[in-house]
């Protein structure tokens, strides 16, 4: 009777108590029963689930049989949990009349392996967290020197240029009669070569005060169809250079808006001259202004050679250019539709884009109305 009660205390414990895993299985492998602990980690159901199906057979080589009939230590088995995570289990098997009894328990060298793998990961992980800090520190000094050399090179470059621009207008306007052709075109590509480096510079100190985030505006009541239209004066130079035509359509606007109207003038002006530089001799580029009561709407369309969407996304990165070529092969510092989207932003509006290739682009501004500062 004392023995009975021992043998019971014990398997209530297994059956309970024990962190161990403990089954017993018919001879084809099927769950008759299992212990708590065993139930809780693998979620398996008496009479159900077959003994195989908990294991993670790596190798494809599990055999019930074999292992019950093999000798010596325990078998290591990688147990699948509830939690989705095998765990590696020292298992032991005994053949008991027409049963089987498997005991787990848990493999104290892979937990120790595994800590000291984590430990291990867990440090160099901290390790290189300190050095990308160290280098996102390092990058952002490098950043603003960039910054403050660019902004220190563009503002002394920006006076000569002007000078140059100047006496080569002069020289045109006061001289062109007392020139041969060939001078004349000497002092043209001066000119043209000038007033590209005056653009360039004039975007390099843009793009450094933008990312120095010192790109204020200057927000003032302005009427949004004179803006457009005085941007058009410089466009339409460029278009008729090139045998573009330009299609205006501008609504009347119920009153001025609030903006910074150099800046929306410098936005259109670059949306503009991209769409005529985009476009063959003979194409049209049609402009439109739209009022609204709480928001305006500017869009360009070109029907020139267009682009996909992964060219798309190149558009908005400084520097960014595109495999389409402009029509005359202008020159292009890659900066100008950054700039014009970042002002756009700035005024909380947005820039949307919609082109194809072989079917030309249509660009979207959309800005909100401020009626009052």
């Amino acid at each position: 009777m004392m023995w009975e009660t021992r043998e019971q205390a014990a398997y209530g414990y297994v059956t309970r108590q024990s962190q161990d895993l403990f089954f017993v299985l018919s001879g084809d492998g099927r769950i008759l029963e299992a212990n708590e602990s065993a139930r809780t980690l693998t979620r398996c159901r008496e009479n159900d689930t077959v003994f195989s199906d908990l294991v993670v057979d790596f190798a494809g080589t599990f055999n019930l049989t074999n292992l019950v009939q093999a000798r010596g230590g325990p078998q290591l088995l990688n147990i699948k949990t509830a939690a989705g995570l095998p765990q590696s289990y020292d298992f032991y098997f005994a053949q008991v009349q027409n049963l089987i009894l498997a005991f787990g328990r848990l493999d104290a060298r892979e937990m120790v392996h595994m800590q000291k793998q984590l430990l291990s990961l867990n440090q160099e992980l901290n390790n290189l967290t300190r050095r990308l800090h160290k280098q996102n520190s390092e990058l952002a000094r490098l950043n603003r020197e960039k910054n403050q050399f660019l902004g220190m090179a563009a503002h002394d470059l920006r006076k000569p240029i002007g000078l140059i621009l100047t006496y080569c207008e002069f020289l045109q306007d006061e001289a062109a009669r007392d020139l041969g052709t060939e001078h004349q075109a000497f002092l043209s590509t001066i000119h043209n070569r000038s007033l590209f480096m005056k653009h360039l510079v004039d975007d390099f100190l843009d793009v450094s005060a933008i990312e120095a985030r010192r790109f204020d505006l200057d927000m003032q009541p302005a009427d949004m169809p004179t803006v457009l239209s005085r941007s058009l004066e410089i466009n339409r130079l460029q278009a008729q250079k090139k045998g573009v035509m330009l299609q205006v359509d501008i609504d009347p606007c119920p009153g001025p808006a609030i903006i910074d109207a150099e800046k929306i003038e410098q936005a259109v002006t670059n949306l503009v001259s991209n769409a005529i530089d985009y476009s063959r001799e003979g194409d049209t580029v049609r402009i439109r202004l739209c009022c609204r009561q709480d928001h305006l709407v500017f869009s360009v369309e070109d029907k020139g050679p267009g682009m996909s969407r992964q060219e798309m996304e190149k558009l908005f990165t400084p520097f960014g250019r595109t495999r389409t070529k402009k029509t005359a092969g202008e020159k292009s510092t890659g900066l100008g539709l950054l700039i014009t989207h970042k002002i756009i932003t700035a005024h909380n509006g947005t820039l949307h884009v919609d082109s194809e290739p072989d079917r030309g682009t249509f660009i979207t501004v959309k800005l909100p109305v401020i009626k009052q500062i």
